[in-house]
């Protein structure tokens, strides 16, 4: 009883503090009634029970490097990783010509003309 006295006295202290400012609309704070108090204090609060176990000793480490570089550079290892793939494939099977061969043509067209 003295817990729910000492909230209600603390409310109205709350109250008289708050009276004198402006408010755009007064009905806001017309459900505002101080005897509330004591009843929610009959509830129990809610407790969190957590789903996993996790071990006590765990230790949180920050990264050095920034998140935005993090995550490029690990888009271009994926992206670099399937070329290397290829070029392994290709390379195993058969000794294939490389991709880009020198024009050796363009020099003589020049001359020519």
């Amino acid at each position: 009883l003295d817990c729910c006295y000492e909230k209600i006295k603390h409310r109205s202290i709350t109250a008289d503090f708050l009276k004198g400012l402006p408010v755009y609309n007064k009905s806001n704070f017309s459900r505002f009634h101080a005897d509330s108090v004591c009843k929610a204090s009959n509830r129990r609060p809610s407790v969190y029970l957590p789903t996993r176990e996790y071990p006590s000793e765990q230790i949180i480490v920050t990264e050095k490097t920034n998140i935005l570089l993090r995550y490029l550079h690990q888009q271009w290892d994926k992206k670099n990783a399937a070329k290397k793939r290829e070029q392994e494939q290709g390379e195993g099977d058969s000794p294939a010509p490389p991709r880009k061969i020198a024009r050796t043509d363009s020099q003589e067209m020049n001359e020519d003309s």
